[in-house]
């Protein structure tokens, strides 16, 4: 239910601010739609003569930053950072929606942020008992903070969701492209 109200929030924001001309939805339980899907992209708009293929990302709280998924089922199954394609990243807060250009970011997280997270880091996170946990990570000779987060899921299996929580502050001096939307 809380994914279909999502849906709506986000439909919304693409009428009436983006003034999309088209929206087309794919859905994870329609086999037509799963190599969407696979690639993360939720939705497909249209502005003006322009589609776009959108991953979109829900947070219940704006914390100032942006939650990259490293591994969506530790230690094997790797993130949607590694293998989505669409072309934006669209992060909806209660307060704003961040466009996130996906190539500015995915030059960011796999020649900068990545290569600063050794797997020993993750490993021991997972081992840890905390679910976030504030990093200190060294990205172009300069050290930043992260905050790893761990999430526990469960649906007829378990398994663990690792990724890590960078600043907007943070990712704006290093030129990644997006653009913020007050709600």
């Amino acid at each position: 239910m809380h994914e279909k109200e999502q849906a709506v929030k986000a439909d919304d924001f693409y009428r009436n601010v983006l003034k999309v001309t088209s929206i087309l939805r794919y859905n994870h339980d329609m086999p037509r739609d799963m190599e969407m899907q696979r690639a993360d992209v939720d939705v497909s708009i249209k502005i003006g003569e322009k589609l776009y293929h959108i991953s979109e990302k829900f947070r219940d709280v704006d914390y100032g930053d942006l939650y990259i998924e490293i591994y969506s089922k530790y230690p094997h199954t790797q993130g949607w950072m590694h293998t989505g394609k669409p072309d934006a990243v669209l992060y909806f807060t209660p307060s704003h929606v961040y466009w996130i250009n996906h190539y500015s970011l995915r030059h960011f997280c796999f020649d900068l942020l990545f290569p600063s997270i050794h797997q020993h880091l993750i490993d021991d996170f997972f081992q840890s008992d905390k679910h976030i946990k504030l990093y200190k990570v060294i990205i172009s000779g300069k050290q930043l903070p992260v905050k790893m987060i761990k999430a526990d899921n469960k649906d007829g299996t378990e398994w663990v969701t690792i990724g890590v929580a960078v600043s907007f502050d943070i990712l704006k001096s290093f030129g990644l492209n997006f653009r913020g939307f007050v709600l």
